[in-house]
């Protein structure tokens, strides 16, 4: 009987090993928050390979050579796919900075949406382009509660915020 139960452990324990992906390329989060004067904050965090994944695609005619010149073709990537609009109008996300490390993040700290917007509408095209990818939304606006959504293939990576 005691083979039996280790037998079943055995297999749970590499069956479950097996579906989990620390840092998968297939999963980012990115969090939009509002700061006390009143300014928004994006931090997207994804895995290396995912970001390198999307640089490689979109920037194959220029390969980066350095840590620099994939901080700056990620940057122009992101800027060029992520949008937020609101008030039917698009918001920039201004200069951004990038920390690699195996889970990479990418803030731009200083976004300005019109105080009069009653929603946003976020699309995270940067990684649309990975086979099953998944975003986990998260939005905090001040004085408010957080919200999530799950942004995927089949919303078109696109969520409607309301936020005041």
């Amino acid at each position: 009987m005691n083979v039996v139960k280790q037998s079943v452990l055995f297999i749970t324990l590499l069956w479950w090993s097996i579906s989990v992906h620390a840092h998968g390329f297939d999963y980012s989060v990115v969090r939009l928050t509002e700061t006390e004067n009143h300014t928004w904050r994006l931090a997207i965090t994804s895995s290396l390979d995912a970001f390198r994944k999307e640089v490689r695609l979109h920037f194959s005619k220029t390969p980066y050579t350095t840590p620099e010149e994939f901080n700056e073709q990620l940057l122009n990537h992101i800027s060029a796919t992520l949008s937020i609009n609101a008030e039917l109008k698009s918001i920039p996300l201004g200069e951004g900075t990038v920390s690699l490390g195996h889970e990479t993040s990418v803030v731009f700290a200083q976004i300005k949406l019109p105080k009069s917007a009653k929603q946003v509408v976020l699309t995270n095209g940067a990684v649309k382009d990975i086979y099953r990818h998944t975003t986990k939304l998260i939005v905090t606006p001040w004085a408010a509660n957080k919200q999530s959504f799950i942004l995927n293939k089949s919303n078109n990576f696109t969520a409607t915020i309301p936020i005041r």
